[in-house]
C-alpha cells in the first residue's frame, strides 16, 4: 500500500509581505519582525542555556524552534535565517570574544537549523536562507541605537531586510568618505567601513562600538580617512 501525504497547507504569506528575521548564537536568538517595507514592528529574544546535558538541550533546542514557529504562524510571514555552516558560524563568533570562542564545542547549531527547517515545513511556514555578509556591523551602525535593540535584533532586522531583498547603504553621513569607488557593490563599502574599523586603535572587539551614535560615526571616518 503507496502512501501519499497530504499536502501541508502554506501558513506564511509572501515574503514581500513581511519577514521574521533570526541571528543565532550560543547565548540565544535573536528575532525581529518587519512589515512590508522592511520596516521593524517588533523584536525579542529567545534564551539559550550553554552547558546543558544532551538530553536537556535537545530539548531546549526544540522548545527554542516551536518559539519560532509561533512567531510564524503569529505573524503569517516566513522566516529568514542566516546560510552559514557550523564551521563558518564557529569563526564568526570567534570575532565575538573568548566567551563565545568557549561556548562553541557544547552548541548543537547545526541540531537547531536542521529542526528549525523539519518544524517550519511541517507547518507551512517558509524557510529562507540569505548570505550575512556584514549583518553584525550594519545591524549595529544603523539600527541598534535608532530602535533601541541588543545587537543580535539588530543583525536579524538586517537578515530579515535581505530575505526581502532590500539594499542597506551606508548612512548617508558616511557617503562623502572615499569608502568605496562608485560603481562597486554596496557591500564593498561596507568592507571598506569593516577595514576601517579593524584598523582603529581605540576601538577594540566589535561590540566596543556599539554605543557609538550614527551622528558620530562621520567624525570618526573622518579622522580615519584624513589620517
Amino acid at each position: 500500500v503507496q502512501f501519499t501525504p497530504e499536502p501541508v497547507f502554506q501558513v506564511s504569506r509572501p515574503i514581500n509581505y513581511g519577514a521574521i528575521g533570526l541571528d543565532i548564537n550560543p547565548g540565544g536568538i535573536g528575532w525581529v519582525y518587519c512589515d512590508a517595507d522592511g520596516n521593524l514592528r517588533e523584536h525579542g529574544q529567545i534564551p539559550l542555556e550553554m552547558g546543558l546535558p544532551k538530553n536537556k538541550q535537545n530539548a531546549q533546542i526544540t522548545n527554542a524552534c516551536l518559539a519560532i514557529q509561533q512567531l510564524g504562524d503569529k505573524y503569517v510571514c516566513p522566516v529568514v535565517i542566516e546560510n552559514l555552516d557550523f564551521g563558518k558560524k564557529k569563526e564568526q563568533l570567534r570575532e565575538k570574544g573568548r566567551k563565545c570562542s568557549r561556548m562553541l564545542s557544547s552548541w548543537a547549531y547545526n541540531r537547531l537549523t536542521e529542526l528549525l527547517k523539519s518544524i517550519l515545513n511541517n507547518r507551512g511556514i517558509q524557510l529562507i536562507k540569505v548570505n550575512p555578509a556584514y549583518s553584525s556591523l550594519i545591524g549595529l551602525v544603523k539600527y541598534a541605537r535608532m530602535y533601541g535593540l541588543a545587537s543580535d535584533e539588530a543583525a536579524a532586522l538586517v537578515i530579515a531586510r535581505r530575505g526581502m531583498r532590500l539594499s542597506e547603504r551606508l548612512p548617508r553621513s558616511l557617503t562623502a568618505y572615499p569608502l568605496v569607488k562608485r560603481g562597486k557593490h554596496v557591500w564593498s563599502a561596507w568592507n571598506q567601513l569593516n577595514k576601517l574599523i579593524k584598523s582603529w586603535d581605540a576601538i577594540g572587539p566589535r561590540h566596543d562600538y556599539y554605543g557609538i551614535s550614527v551622528s558620530n560615526w562621520e567624525s570618526l571616518v573622518r579622522l580615519q580617512c584624513e589620517s
